[in-house]
């Protein structure tokens, strides 16, 4: 056995002497052979690649040794081009290789890799038609060879697959299959790593293990080349469904379904959406500890969505569900909390949903300059007891309430409207200015909003821009209300401004918000003579102790931020 560095182990390849050549002989010796006809024509229409001949090949003496032996009781070496494996302590009836879905499988537990009673046949039809691979099996006291035969259909010769039966004169309690000639070592190593068993030497530190499944850590092995891999989840994490590897994902886990079926005779690779099933189905059998563990490893998907109404590759479900098993527990779940303190939950919210979305981009702004630094998670984490976002940034005064501006303020405003009417005189003539507001909150991340109310029918245009929406106010913050900042805020005044044409990521935005600030650099004399007029002791009266009247925005919100 060679040992893997984590301290798996696995059958080594041996050049160890063939004691089959005088099996053989004794074979011969004994009498001639017994021809079976199978009824399994040779162009039956089924293709298997080496890889899933030896993974089905491996497969009957996976299902016959306890998984806890597997690496003590099967072997395989390699003599020259010969192949063979061996299970000790294991024999049969070669009665089970004749009838195609004959399997003493389904007769138990179920907790078995193969269950169809074909594996073997389809295999061996594989091997010696497409693969020039010479199959034979000895077991008790016999020796099978696979052949070919002719079947008559109708008049009409047709060959098929078949077995030469002979007796040996020695039983034995094992049981040994050969390949010749095998020339792909690299094959075979996927093929005996693609089984499930606790000693693999691709699992690392365990952490669960019941009847249904386990959950391990990767250990540091490369996966070999032919590895079964999912086609959009390339990484070093393996999916086990049926004790046999068919799946893979991007982060250092196992995950083993044990009782797993499924109707899929070929057990091809996983896609994406059945590896989120296996596992949802893994996670949920977890307990609080162990799923604290995985949850923590899959730190990089707290966030995961659905990206549309039916997306079957999201992680969202496998996070919801180990959380709600984190917080089944409640020391597992103080534990938690104590870890990682600076959890929000935000669940995704549609932009159709105005007053929600407009809260939402506010709630996000203001984390930018929130007091402590937060992470966002999903909706599961509220089990374990995580505030939402909008519940912690109102709780901290996050949002921008716009109020009705004071005296002071009132001056300065003034200064702003009447450089607009300057700036942009053709459009406020055509639309009026809106009423001026002021964010009067410290906590607020948005320095400027406004409402954005559509338009109906055809709107009018400025300067070959149409005119989308009305404004029904512009809000600018109390902070730039003061001596010294009458750039900033006529820059933010005039972004607000032009929201009437879009949205902050809008091309129509973009286009009028540059005709405003050229329009700030041919009257740039007007802006400097105001200066003087905005930083005059009389205007910069102090309002901060006087009452604010609340006004809540209620279509779509447009910011400036800090």
């Amino acid at each position: 056995m060679s040992a893997d560095p984590q301290g798996k182990t696995m059958p080594e390849t041996s050049p160890s002497p063939d004691p089959e050549d005088t099996d053989s002989a004794e074979t011969r010796a004994h009498g001639p052979a017994r021809r079976i006809p199978l009824n399994l024509v040779y162009d039956y229409p089924v293709r298997w690649s080496k890889y899933k001949v030896l993974r089905d090949l491996i497969q009957n003496f996976f299902d016959s040794i306890p998984r806890a032996e597997w690496h003590r009781r099967f072997g395989h070496r390699l003599v020259g081009e010969r192949l063979i494996l061996t299970s000790q302590g294991v024999d049969f009836s070669y009665d089970w290789l004749i009838p195609i879905g004959a399997s003493t499988k389904r007769d138990g537990d179920g907790l078995y890799a193969g269950h169809f009673g074909e594996g073997f046949k389809i295999a061996a039809l594989c091997a010696v038609r497409d693969h020039g691979w010479q199959i034979e099996v000895r077991s008790r006291d016999w020796r099978l060879a696979v052949v070919t035969d002719t079947l008559k259909v109708d008049g009409r010769n047709l060959q098929s697959l078949a077995y030469d039966i002979a007796h040996r004169p020695r039983h034995s309690a094992d049981t040994v299959l050969t390949i010749t000639p095998f020339r792909d070592a690299d094959i075979l190593e996927s093929a005996l790593l693609s089984f499930f068993y606790p000693a693999n030497p691709l699992l690392g530190v365990e952490i669960w293990s019941g009847r249904s499944g386990a959950v391990y850590g990767r250990s540091s092995r490369p996966k070999p080349a032919h590895f079964p891999a999912t086609y959009n989840g390339p990484g070093a994490g393996i999916v086990f469904a049926g004790f046999q590897a068919l799946g893979s994902f991007a982060h250092p886990l196992v995950f083993c379904l044990h009782d797993y079926r499924s109707s899929d005779r070929e057990r091809n690779d996983f896609y994406m959406m059945d590896v989120v099933k296996t596992i949802v189905r893994v996670v949920a059998e977890l307990p609080p500890a162990a799923a604290a563990v995985v949850l923590e490893a899959l730190k990089g998907r707290w966030y995961e969505h659905p990206r549309k109404k039916y997306d079957f590759d999201s992680w969202s479900a496998i996070i919801r569900t180990l959380a709600h098993r984190v917080g089944e527990c409640p020391v597992e779940r103080v534990r938690w909390r104590e870890r990682f303190p600076d959890l929000l939950v935000a669940a995704p919210v549609k932009r159709s949903d105005l007053p929600r979305y407009n809260r939402r981009r506010q709630a996000l702004a203001w984390t930018r300059i929130a007091p402590r630094r937060y992470r966002l998670v999903q909706e599961g984490f509220l089990a374990l007891g995580y505030p939402t976002l909008e519940a912690v940034c109102e709780a901290y005064d996050g949002f921008a309430v716009p109020r009705a501006p004071t005296g002071g303020e009132r001056s300065r405003i003034s200064i702003l409207e009447s450089l607009a009417k300057i700036l942009l005189g053709d459009l406020i003539e055509q639309v009026g200015l809106p009423p001026s507001r002021v964010i009067g909150n410290v906590f607020a991340a948005w320095q400027g909003m406004t409402t954005c109310i559509p338009i109906g029918g055809v709107g009018d245009s400025w300067r070959g821009m149409t005119l989308r929406y009305r404004l029904p106010y512009v809000a600018v913050d109390e902070t730039l209300l003061r001596p010294g900042q009458l750039g900033p805020a006529l820059s933010t005044y005039l972004h607000e401004l032009a929201h009437m044409f879009g949205g902050d990521s809008s091309v129509a935005f973009s286009h009028a918000l540059s005709e405003m600030l050229s329009r700030v650099i041919v009257h740039a004399g007007a802006i400097t003579a105001c200066e003087r007029q905005w930083d005059t002791p009389a205007v910069a009266q102090s309002a901060t102790d006087l009452p604010h009247d609340g006004d809540s925005a209620g279509a779509g919100v447009s910011d400036h931020g800090r």
